[in-house]
């Protein structure tokens, strides 16, 4: 039933009952959901990496004992390797959201011979 509703709401949206303008819109909007996930993580790495190298701002944020800076540099790393992986989930899904432009183009093309005729 969700899956019915979305796809309501994106031929809504989409202003369009065509299946490749829905397809399309539902991409578009993964993409964007990708890249503001990207740019969230990005937020988190900067600022952890503002609390470690100034471990007063951090003792502020949180109350560090001995061995507190392992586990923060431990936490820079864990979400570089989430954002690093997110960053090439969006290359990737840019390369099919231009491939998928590509082969529609190419249909367009062909269904214009096609009426010619």
């Amino acid at each position: 039933m969700d899956g019915l509703v979305r796809l309501l709401e994106l031929a809504y949206s989409a202003r369009s009952v065509s299946v490749v303008d829905v397809m399309r819109l539902g991409f578009e909007r993964e993409v964007q959901e990708e890249r503001d996930r990207v740019a969230y993580l990005d937020a988190i790495i900067q600022e952890l990496e503002f609390c470690s190298s100034d471990m007063f701002v951090a003792q502020l944020v949180v109350e560090l004992r001995s061995g507190d800076g392992v586990v923060l540099a431990d936490s820079i790393m864990y979400f570089k390797a989430i954002r690093d992986f997110e960053a090439e989930k969006l290359a990737n899904m840019q390369l099919s959201l231009d491939a998928s432009a590509l082969h529609l183009g190419r249909c367009m093309q062909f269904l214009a011979r096609f009426n010619a005729m």
